[in-house]
């Protein structure tokens, strides 16, 4: 099956975000966590920040796709910029996002156009004007906590002597809740498919269709679906303020014709230059450009 290389990278990065802020809230129940959560709020509470982010996938220990990304927020100016690539171990492909002058960008790296679309403010703004960025509803954190159940306990928190804390949560086996479970091999057979594309990438952003194809050696897992093991670990710097998130995820399975796969997710997100970041801006004087319309892709959680 061909597969365009943003469904098959957004499959892998959305299914490993929701495991890994499962696991962290998880984590954020934990008695002696407090430190954790005022991280949580303080990092919230920053007008910029850059973040550098690494993704490996392997499979039966051979890598089959990996991505870098460096995405700069400021939401005091209301401007992000991102650069990044995905390899799949024969070619590298690359993409570029702004937002600036309430418009997003887009640009494939085998695309000569732009890609703008103009952004509702009612959809990324509060009333006051302030950048809108919603976080997690109050009952929806509880309900998550409460399927995560007794795994809370095994989060641990180590003071180190500068100040700064580490903060880890280590899963294997029995371990591992059932929902999340279930969403690892939701994750792990709908990547293989490459059955991620959205109708919002189509309409909004008009990113769903780059030129160019490739095809990332991803198996379809079909049966025998497990997530094996689970490790989450965060840094705190001395001021109290996320530094670095790391994630490591292991899911096996077989595909439809019994072989049998020992997938590896690796994650990286390091945190840098709090409330001195200023994004990248591209100049579209004399580029190619095509105006998409749409209100921009949905943001945060409905209240």
């Amino acid at each position: 099956m061909r597969k365009k290389w943003l469904p098959v990278a957004a499959g892998f990065g959305l299914g490993a975000v929701m495991l890994l802020s499962s696991g962290f809230s998880a984590m954020a129940g934990t008695s002696g966590y407090d430190a954790y959560k005022t991280a949580v709020k303080n990092t919230k509470t920053v007008q910029s920040m850059t973040s550098h982010v690494d993704v490996t996938v392997t499979d039966n220990g051979t890598k089959v796709l990996s991505g870098a990304a460096v995405i700069k927020m400021n939401h005091k100016l209301q401007t992000m910029s991102m650069s990044g690539s995905m390899n799949d171990g024969k070619q590298t492909h690359e993409m570029q996002a702004f937002r600036q002058d309430g418009k997003m960008i887009f640009k494939s790296g085998d695309q000569e156009e732009y890609r703008v679309v103009a952004q509702n403010a009612a959809k990324w703004q509060h009333q006051d004007g302030t950048d809108a960025a919603p976080g997690m509803p109050k009952a929806a954190e509880q309900v998550v906590d409460a399927l995560m159940g007794n795994i809370r306990n095994l989060a641990t928190v180590e003071n180190e002597s500068d100040g700064s804390k580490q903060a880890e949560l280590h899963l294997s086996g029995s371990q591992i809740p059932a929902v999340v479970n279930a969403l690892g091999s939701l994750v792990a057979s709908k990547a293989g498919s490459g059955d991620w594309e959205h109708k919002s990438w189509k309409q909004d952003a008009g990113v769903s269709h780059p030129s160019s194809e490739w095809h990332p050696s991803l198996p379809k897992l079909t049966d025998h679906i497990q997530v094996e093991q689970i490790n989450f670990d965060a840094k705190i710097n001395p001021d109290q303020i996320l530094e670095r998130q790391t994630a490591e995820i292991s899911i096996t399975g077989t595909d439809d014709t019994g072989k049998k796969h020992d997938l590896s997710v690796q994650i990286h997100i390091g945190l840098s230059d709090y409330n001195q970041t200023t994004p990248d801006r591209v100049d579209l004087t004399g580029k190619p450009i095509k105006e998409m319309q749409g209100d921009g892709p949905k943001r945060g959680w409905h209240h």
